[in-house]
């Protein structure tokens, strides 16, 4: 039971943050993916979001990108190569946010040692 209180403790800890708190949970996993496989030497294009996040269906999707796109979270941009394919990037808001959300993690890891 303890495990669970915990869990709940971390997730309100979480959960509390305003600037996170503005999107809905599937745009913060699609985010989150976005985040976690973005290469700046590799574009990553909407349709490999689409093909492997896992996130929700591809119309979900699209309006998840375009919430993140919105709250400026993630950059949108037409491929030069291609005016078919459109590019997305983390922006720097987004970076910090997550860097937050990791120490708002770390400080409460923390305070469960003690």
């Amino acid at each position: 039971m303890k495990a669970w209180l915990n869990l709940r403790q971390l997730i309100d800890v979480v959960g509390s943050d305003a600037e996170y708190k503005v999107i809905d949970e599937r745009s913060q996993r699609l985010l989150e993916w976005i985040m976690a496989n973005y290469a700046p030497e590799k574009p990553m294009f909407v349709q490999t979001i689409v093909m492997n996040s896992g996130v929700a269906s591809p119309a979900t999707i699209h309006k998840c990108l375009a919430v993140l796109e919105r709250e400026g979270l993630i950059s949108v941009k037409v491929d030069a190569d291609d005016t078919r394919r459109r590019l997305v990037s983390p922006t720097d808001r987004a970076r910090r946010l997550l860097a937050k959300l990791s120490k708002q993690v770390q400080a409460w890891a923390a305070a469960m040692k003690d």
